[in-house]
């Protein structure tokens, strides 16, 4: 199983090494809560009590070049809750006067999706993805009110077992508002597959989280290309042969200069007649 699990992995990222995303194209806030299906060790396949948490993120959009329509959106959810560590060992969410401690949690995912633009002006959107998931998960003793002896085991639960590992499916529509911003709405969900070798008896849901989003993408400036260069300065025409002095003789102006500059000789007086 870890190695299909590695192999599935290498896959992803070996596809989206191979396609050119130079840049994003968009940047997409999240907001949403994260609805953890949690299911009574006693009554295996029934939902009991599913849990309601706040959940806030962002992703990056990066078309791939290898389809149209497709493209690679990493995403991170950040998200907390009071933590209860059970008589059946499971690390579950509660309220916070039953908790054993304090659990920040970091989703990070990385889904192939696939977008078809749809109506007159391509103004609606409709998505679908997979991506594979780290569920990374910390549990903490913040006051007197947790049970410090059972934050460690918590953090075992966590780390135990692959239960950090988490395929995703995504379904999401989004409207053009206007030519750089999108609304939308997203349905997330979260697969707990570890449950297929961790050897918790509570059925395949259980623990898996559905997330339900509300989104404002943003479209990005692509970086511009380097302007094309100059043209050379054109060449100034060769002078004709029509005012260009002849060898040796002064310039126009030289000569019409040193004329203006020497002033006229007067002319001597007439000798007088001689007397007979």
């Amino acid at each position: 199983m870890r190695k299909t699990i590695v192999a599935i992995a290498l896959a992803l990222v070996a596809l989206a090494s191979a396609s050119a995303f130079p840049s994003p194209d968009a940047f997409r806030t999240i907001w949403g809560v994260d609805v953890e299906g949690l299911l009574d060790p006693g009554l295996s396949g029934q939902v009991a009590s599913p849990s309601l948490n706040f959940e806030l993120g962002a992703d990056f959009i990066y078309p791939l070049s290898i389809l149209r329509g497709l493209s690679f959106e990493p995403t991170a959810n950040l998200f907390f809750y009071n933590t209860e560590y059970t008589p059946e060992n499971q690390a579950v969410p509660t309220a916070e006067e039953d908790a054993s401690a304090f659990t920040l949690g970091l989703i990070l995912d990385a889904p192939l999706v696939y977008s078809l633009d749809l109506g007159k002006d391509k103004a609606l959107t409709l998505s679908a993805g997979l991506g594979l998931g780290v569920d990374a998960r910390v549990a903490f003793t913040i006051n007197s009110n947790y049970e410090a002896a059972n934050t460690s085991l918590i953090n075992l639960y966590y780390w135990d077992k692959g239960r950090f590992f988490t395929p995703s499916t995504l379904v999401r529509g989004e409207y053009r508002l206007t030519d750089r911003t999108s609304f939308g709405f997203a349905g997330r969900v979260y697969w707990p597959i570890y449950n297929l070798w961790s050897g918790d008896a509570y059925g395949f849901f259980d623990q898996a989280n559905y997330m339900i989003d509300l989104t404002i993408k943003f479209k990005l400036d692509q970086p511009k290309a380097a302007p094309a260069s100059a043209a050379p300065a054109q060449a100034a025409p060769a002078n004709s042969g029509a005012g260009v002095p002849a060898p040796g003789a002064p310039a126009e102006g030289a000569a019409a200069g040193s004329d203006a500059a020497t002033p006229p000789v007067p002319s001597s007086p007439a000798a007088p007649a001689a007397t007979p």
